[in-house]
């Protein structure tokens, strides 16, 4: 194919684009809905699997000991519980410190301070902190200590807790994954059928001429072309708008996530700059392979002269 002929078709697609351009403008609006809404997608995943990741990495199982237990005694469970593969760390808390961290998380109680204060005895035991090398570990341990000889040192166990606030992050963010994705495949599938019908008017407005060119000889690959071109400018064009839409709404989100998750690890603008090309790269080829085929698809009949 000659430069003068690339020029021609290119030339055609951008002609009948702005030919239509109301219908044009329509069918801009929906595949640029489909495609923010597809990035709104990834941005909830990123978000809530990032989330549950860093609260992954703050979560541990804190084992209470009795008042009476020996400090001996907790450092002979310390060594047991070390010596499990699925621990990644532990943490010990003496007695003394874990009243004094009682009574400044009771601060404000005066009431448990003066209670606090007229014992002869500490109240509280010493605690060990718990930090499994992967969440699923958890029950694990759990069940090696409650099956241990252990098991009657320790007061109380805290697992419970993080375990049902985890698996309540996990099913809200199915449930908005489930959402989101349900509402970009109807977007998509709009956008296919609104993409469809407009190729159609463009092809139906030049239905002599391409009855024509077909007479003179001209080959369905060229006939085809500037309506599939036509079709791949919809796709550039609505994904730089989405691109317009999606960068100020990640400025603006970013701040309140810093301050939801109160740390600056979840920096979601950093991992769309850092995955650009995977991310939007693929989008504008998926894009215009979608409309290539509709338009594809609504020239056929046309071709058979």
């Amino acid at each position: 194919m000659t430069f003068y002929s690339i020029y021609r078709i290119l030339a055609f697609a951008w002609q009948s684009f702005w030919r239509n351009f109301w219908l044009s403008l329509v069918t801009l609006s929906i595949i640029v809905l489909a495609a923010v809404s597809i990035n709104f997608l990834l941005i909830i995943n990123v978000v809530t699997d990032s989330a549950i990741e860093i609260i992954k990495n703050k979560i541990d199982v804190s084992l209470y000991f009795r008042p009476d237990v020996t400090e001996i005694q907790v450092s002979e469970v310390e060594t047991y519980l070390s010596s499990l593969t699925q621990v990644k760390d532990l943490t010990y808390i003496s007695q003394q410190q874990a009243l004094e961290n009682f009574k400044q998380a009771h601060k404000d109680d005066p009431t448990i301070i003066e209670s606090l204060n007229e014992l002869s005895e500490n109240p509280i035991g010493a605690t060990l902190q718990i930090k499994a090398k992967n969440i699923e570990d958890y029950p694990e341990i759990i069940d090696i200590v409650n099956d241990s000889k252990y098991n009657d040192l320790i007061l109380d166990k805290n697992f419970d807790d993080n375990q049902t606030y985890i698996e309540k992050i996990k099913s809200f963010s199915d449930n908005i994954k489930t959402i989101a994705l349900f509402t970009s495949g109807i977007f998509i599938v709009i956008s296919l059928l609104i993409v469809f019908n407009t190729i159609r008017v463009a092809i139906y407005t030049h239905r002599q001429e391409i009855a024509i060119m077909k007479l003179v000889g001209a080959t369905d690959h060229f006939i085809r072309a500037p309506f599939i071109i036509e079709g791949a400018f919809y796709g550039l064009i609505a994904l730089a708008i989405s691109l317009s839409i999606i960068y100020p709404f990640l400025n603006l989100i970013q701040p309140y996530i810093n301050n939801f998750f109160l740390t600056d690890q979840l920096d979601i603008i950093a991992y769309f700059n850092h995955n650009f090309w995977q991310i939007f790269g693929v989008e504008l080829l998926i894009i215009i392979l979608l409309n290539i085929i509709t338009s594809s698809i609504a020239i056929r009949r046309y071709l058979k002269v």
